[in-house]
């Protein structure tokens, strides 16, 4: 659902929620993910569920709100990167897809040092992880 007017029936599912004055609830499932993130040794996360129940709406509304959760912008780079209609069919193509999100998402990042790094074709796993510790 996107910004502007609010819905004449709210209990109809109108897509996802984009608009953050509509996203009501899953408080505890927005704390897990922030507290998986800042511990000592972070871990993957996994949002599971069936179909049209907010997972997309979920992590949208986390990437909206993260530093009001405490988390060091310093520290973390946090995006909403949908992939439906992306080449993520190999592992080098997620790859590229994730590269081209943060180069056009993340403000003063388009600087010509910090985007050389993401230039190696193929991106691979190599690649890839070499250029997440140099924009360290």
């Amino acid at each position: 659902m996107t910004s502007g007017a609010l819905p004449d029936n709210p209990f109809v599912a109108a897509g996802m929620i984009e608009d953050p004055r509509l996203f009501v609830g899953r408080k505890d499932e927005l704390h897990a993910i922030a507290s998986r993130m800042k511990g000592d040794q972070p871990t993957s996360i996994n949002i599971v569920g069936d179909k049209h129940i907010g997972k997309s709406s979920l992590l949208h509304y986390f990437v909206q709100t993260w530093q009001e959760r405490g988390l060091d912008a310093n520290r973390y780079v946090v995006i909403y990167l949908p992939l439906r209609g992306v080449d993520c069919q190999t592992e080098t193509g997620f790859y590229e897809a994730v590269a081209e999100g943060l180069l056009s998402h993340v403000q003063g990042w388009q600087q010509r040092s910090l985007q050389n790094c993401w230039k190696s074709k193929p991106l691979n796993r190599q690649a890839f992880s070499d250029a997440v510790k140099e924009w360290k």
